[in-house]
């Protein structure tokens, strides 16, 4: 084996090691890698298969009993729907939210201990973001009865987005109602 192939493998190790892997999460990290690497994925696509996907999904975590009974308050459920989802999905990173105001909520999980990223996971070489979280947490917060939508944040190069890399996780804002 090549020096370069060792040290690959070596690196895949421990970011497996670190961020608690399992196969599965390889395979899903791995998959979007291999297609944004090819140009087929970016973070728009993405968010249209988050969107297309979040349905049969949540039909999944209903039928399964993994989703928490409502509270009946929005910012709450919407906060604890998210921390069940995170805990299901297995994300890791640790999950963090914040309030902004009466109606505005940050959820920050993932980044460098996420298990599903295309980048640190798959090590996909590209620029931009692929992550299918927030898009896919907005339907699934809207299907379990909260009004909520995400609103783009400005990055450290000041472009707009969903998903902002901050203090080691991601983070995406929702405005509630």
């Amino acid at each position: 084996m090549s020096r370069e192939a060792a040290n690959r493998l070596a690196r895949i190790a421990e970011v497996a090691r670190q961020r608690g892997v399992k196969p599965c999460q390889a395979l899903f990290a791995t998959f979007l890698a291999g297609l944004t690497e090819a140009g087929i994925l970016n973070q728009a696509t993405v968010n249209l298969l988050a969107k297309s996907a979040a349905p049969k999904l949540y039909e999944y975590l209903r039928a399964l009993d993994y989703l928490p009974e409502p509270s009946g308050e929005p910012v709450r459920d919407l906060v604890e729907l998210s921390r069940r989802l995170y805990e299901v999905f297995e994300i890791g990173g640790g999950f963090e939210y914040k309030t902004l105001g009466e109606n505005v909520v940050e959820i920050g999980f993932g980044g460098d201990g996420c298990r599903y990223c295309p980048k640190g996971v798959g090590l996909a070489e590209i620029p931009w973001t692929a992550c299918p979280f927030p898009r896919l947490y907005e339907q699934i917060v809207n299907l379990y009865g909260v009004k909520a939508r995400l609103q783009p944040q400005k990055a450290e190069n000041g472009s707009k987005r969903l998903v902002v890399r901050r203090s080691g996780k991601c983070w995406f804002r929702f405005e509630v109602g």
